[in-house]
């Protein structure tokens, strides 16, 4: 598969949740929805830039699972989800209703798990050379997959948060329960088998939160 058929395999399911949003929510904007992708564009910069600088400082010369899990939470939890919360916040609000607000939010959110797919799967699409290399460049789309999942569901969470923020009300587990989870969600995605099982189930219970935050937040709306 060369470059260019990677790079719109990454984005596909980017451009299918664009499509279903238009046709299933009448009332959605294609134009903001462009708007909510350019806010997972703008996180990219500051995440990769920080990543890069603050990655050796932790580099562990141990092999233990405590270091590789704080790695895991503060690279891709803190760094991720913070700047992708911030992100969030230049999304206007006015006149968008949560439902809307939290859509805009996961195409945020999935954007950036499509750009940064397609830079997983191209460093690692020389290790199909052999039919070892297959099998192993199979597990990486699935990897590559997973983690658009679940930057998907952090943007959607997040952006409950933001939403909530905006009309003065600051969910912090929210926040907390969203790094937490790509954290863990990172952490056990590069173990072996069995233990990166633990990574769908980690997906799974996200997805059961983020609709849990939204009726929370939806309840806070209906009594304003």
């Amino acid at each position: 598969m060369n470059v260019y058929s990677t790079i719109i395999l990454c984005f596909i399911p980017l451009i299918t949740t664009l499509l279903l949003f238009k046709i299933l929510i009448s009332e959605i904007s294609i134009v903001k929805e462009l708007i909510a992708c350019l806010v997972g564009a703008v996180a990219l910069i500051p995440i990769t830039a920080i990543q890069f600088f603050v990655g050796d400082f932790f580099v562990f010369r141990d092999a233990m699972f405590f270091s590789f899990l704080v790695r895991a939470i503060v690279l891709y939890g803190v760094i991720e989800e913070g700047i992708k919360c911030l992100a969030l916040f230049i999304f206007p609000k006015r006149n968008v209703s949560l439902k809307l607000f939290f859509c805009y939010s996961i195409l945020a959110g999935l954007f950036l798990g499509c750009f940064e797919s397609v830079i997983y799967v191209i460093n690692s699409i020389q290790t199909a050379s052999s039919r070892s290399g297959e099998i192993l460049l199979n597990m990486i789309y699935l990897r590559s997959f997973t983690s658009i999942v679940i930057h998907a569901l952090c943007g959607g969470t997040l952006g409950l948060f933001v939403y909530g923020a905006k009309n003065k009300k600051y969910f912090f587990s929210i926040v907390i329960c969203s790094i937490l989870f790509h954290g863990l969600y990172d952490f056990f995605a590069v173990l072996n088998f069995p233990l990166n099982i633990f990574s769908y189930a980690i997906i799974l219970l996200l997805a059961l939160k983020c609709r849990d935050f939204y009726l929370k937040v939806k309840s806070f709306e209906q009594s304003l």
